[in-house]
């Protein structure tokens, strides 16, 4: 079975794919081959791709047990709802591997009610700061 460390291996080896450079289609292209998609849907090349880098590491370390594969962060937090492994808790201290969601509307000010934007997979938490991938 899959840890945290293995798809943490798999983002660190990622580092640096981009849109400028192409690579990041490497990414998508390991999501589309996985069977079967989220909702059917084929990622393109144009569209936002943070949910689909979650679910390829997730793919590429086996770990697809314990990290639903999707393309959308709205989505992706439905189906960790669905695992029963959601959290929404301003006092929920991270730890590497865990996968952390964003609303860039979020004032900070108690619990999230508002959509996802981002999501990435936590690296470090040092000193009060979460490096995330």
């Amino acid at each position: 079975m899959a840890t945290a460390a293995d798809v943490l291996k798999v983002a660190r080896g990622w580092l640096g794919f981009s849109e400028a450079n192409g690579k990041f289609k490497q990414i998508i292209d390991i999501y589309n081959a996985h069977t079967p998609r989220a909702r059917g849907y084929k990622v393109q090349y144009t569209d936002e791709w943070c949910a689909t880098f979650v679910s390829a590491c997730a793919i590429k370390a086996d770990a697809t047990n314990a990290v639903p594969t999707e393309c959308s962060c709205n989505y992706m937090i439905a189906a960790f709802k669905a695992l029963g492994c959601w959290i929404e808790n301003d006092a929920y201290k991270p730890s590497a591997g865990d996968i952390i969601f964003y609303d860039w509307q979020d004032t900070g000010a108690g619990d999230n009610r508002g959509g996802s934007d981002h999501v990435g997979i936590v690296e470090t938490v040092e000193n009060g700061f979460i490096t995330v991938i």
